[in-house]
């Protein structure tokens, strides 16, 4: 009895082949679709830490849109990491064919390679003139006169956590409380973590350009209990 009839039929065996040379071909095509789609249109994100909290809490996922990448006040915005910005030409482009290929899952030259985003919100915009006062950001948007808060001037509700601030706190020191007046140049943002005391941002890093912002986010769609959108 023969028992194997590909061994001795070519033509069985070739349309065995032909079947499975298909089904490979069908999955590629998936997993470049799928990275195609997260790439550039809308992709998952999670937050790691407890800088966008409360409105956006740690451990949870977002989805983003990098085809959104001029943002309006209010926005929250997917940031270059500022631990990466002095990596080489070729690490970059390695990183980037990674974050494809594993619809930006991954990427091997990270501090953290697993996914993981910084997310920030866009609290003043290219021309502003703005300064800090007890946490709280004051904004003269360009050609106006007067400063405003941060919440006059945004269409967005959000808000902060301040904890409680003890009376002998720096606020120099630090994620900074207060500082002076900072005039924004044309292609510069002001983006600040909605966790004011304990998180890195604008205060830090200074004022972002156009060019290290991201996506913008669109909601929090995970856990399900903390479903938002923005």
């Amino acid at each position: 009895m023969i028992k194997d009839i590909y061994s001795i039929s070519y033509k069985m065996r070739r349309e065995l082949y032909q079947k499975i040379g298909f089904a490979f071909s069908v999955v590629f095509l998936c997993i470049v679709f799928i990275s195609l789609i997260m790439s550039f249109f809308i992709y998952p994100v999670m937050t790691k830490s407890e800088s966008m909290s409360p409105d956006i809490p740690s451990y949870s996922v977002q989805l983003v849109s990098p085809l959104l990448k001029m943002p309006k006040r209010g926005d929250v915005m997917v940031v270059s990491n500022p631990n990466e910005k002095n990596i080489s030409v070729i690490k970059k482009a390695v990183n980037t064919l990674c974050l494809f290929v594993t619809a930006r899952q991954w990427k091997p030259f990270a501090d953290k390679p697993r996914l993981y985003s910084v997310l920030r919100r866009v609290v003043a915009l290219p021309g502003d003139t703005v300064y800090m006062k007890n946490y709280i950001l004051f904004v003269k948007p360009k050609g106006e006169r007067q400063f405003l808060t941060e919440f006059e001037l945004t269409e967005s509700k959000y808000n902060i956590l301040l904890n409680s601030l003890s009376s002998d706190i720096d606020l120099e020191l630090g994620a900074m409380g207060n500082f002076d007046e900072i005039l924004l140049s044309e292609n510069e943002f002001f983006l600040l973590g909605d966790n004011r005391l304990e998180c890195s941002d604008s205060r830090l890093w200074g004022p972002i350009k156009k060019s290290e912002l991201k996506g913008k986010v669109l909601c929090t769609y995970f856990p399900f209990s903390e479903v938002r959108f923005f």
